[in-house]
């Protein structure tokens, strides 16, 4: 299930941060769920789930999806501060919001 390959990810993303100068950076799994504004008569109502890894350090925050996620956690390397990091993050096409 996708919910698994998130937590998987948040888990091995995490990992790499706490053994690199990154420490203090969390990678946490965020779910948006969403339903159709109308179904067909005598259809259930379906909610669609999507799940996201969002990475913060106190100061900034980005929500990657699956993919991109996945491709940085190959990316780390052990001697990346959190600035390296969200510099990597940027480079994947994704916006990084200040959280101050």
């Amino acid at each position: 299930m996708l919910v698994d390959d998130a937590r998987r990810i948040a888990a091995a993303i995490e990992e790499r941060l706490n053994a690199s100068a990154c420490q203090g950076a969390k990678a946490t799994v965020k779910s948006d769920q969403m339903s159709p504004k109308t179904v067909p008569a005598g259809a259930g109502r379906p909610t669609f789930t999507s799940y996201y890894i969002q990475i913060d350090d106190g100061t900034r925050m980005a929500t990657l999806t699956l993919g991109q996620a996945a491709k940085l956690v190959d990316d780390v390397e052990p001697d990346w501060d959190q600035d390296r990091l969200f510099e990597a993050i940027r480079a994947l096409n994704v916006p990084v919001e200040d959280t101050n």
